[in-house]
C-alpha cells in the first residue's frame, strides 16, 4: 500500500460562508455516485471520492431496524466535535450533543430514504461550533435505508469564535452548554 493511500485526509478548514456551499458539493457528489448509478453497493464506503471533505464524512450502518447506527468508517475531523474516534462504535454511546443531533438526522434519512440536512450550534470542550449535518442514504431496501453517508461540517460560531466556556465538559455539559446546543434549521 502506498503512503498516499495510508494517510488520512487532512481536515478542511472552512469559513462560515462556505458551510452551505460545502454541503451542496457533498450532496451533488453523493447524487453523482449513488443516485446516478456510478457506484455499486460494494464501493459505498470509498470516502476518498469526497476529496478534501473525506475527513468530515463517516459511513453509518443501520442496526436494530433504525434504532441505532454503527460507524465502520470515520473521518478524522469528526473527532474534533464528536469527542474522539468513534469508528466501530454505536451512535447510542456517543457523547452529547453529537448523539442527539446525529441520531435525529440519521433516523429521518433512514425512514424517508432521502437525504436529510440540519444545522445546529454545539458546545464541545468549551468551544462553540456552528455545524451542518447531512445524512445521505447509500443502500437500502423497500422499507428503509440500510447504510448512510454522514457528513458533519463545522466552523467556529461567528458570534463566539474566540469565546471559551470554562465549565463545559464533554460528558456533563453545563447549563450554558445545554442551552447553546439547539437546532437552528431543519429541512422538512
Amino acid at each position: 500500500m502506498s503512503p498516499i493511500s495510508q494517510r488520512q485526509a487532512a481536515p478542511q478548514r472552512l469559513e462560515r460562508s462556505e458551510l452551505l456551499e460545502a454541503s451542496m458539493w457533498i450532496g451533488s457528489k453523493w447524487f453523482e455516485r449513488f443516485v446516478c448509478g456510478s457506484a455499486s453497493s460494494t464501493d459505498s464506503g470509498d470516502l476518498a471520492a469526497f476529496g478534501a471533505f473525506e475527513a468530515n464524512i463517516a459511513e453509518a450502518v443501520v442496526i436494530d431496524q433504525g434504532a441505532d447506527f454503527v460507524f465502520p468508517k470515520w473521518g478524522a475531523a469528526l473527532s474534533t466535535v464528536c469527542g474522539g474516534d468513534h469508528r466501530g462504535h454505536r451512535l447510542s454511546a456517543f457523547p452529547q450533543p453529537s448523539r442527539g443531533q446525529l441520531r435525529r438526522v440519521c433516523v429521518r434519512a433512514t425512514s424517508a430514504q432521502v437525504p436529510e440536512a440540519e444545522q445546529a450550534s454545539w458546545v464541545v470542550d468549551g468551544r462553540i461550533w456552528q455545524c451542518a449535518l447531512l445524512a445521505l442514504p447509500t443502500a437500502g431496501n423497500e422499507l428503509s435505508a440500510t447504510r448512510l453517508l454522514v457528513a458533519l461540517l463545522f466552523v467556529p460560531h461567528p458570534l463566539f469564535a474566540d469565546a471559551i466556556i470554562p465549565n463545559a465538559r464533554r460528558e456533563q455539559p453545563s447549563a450554558t452548554a445545554r442551552l447553546a446546543t439547539h437546532t437552528i434549521f431543519q429541512t422538512p
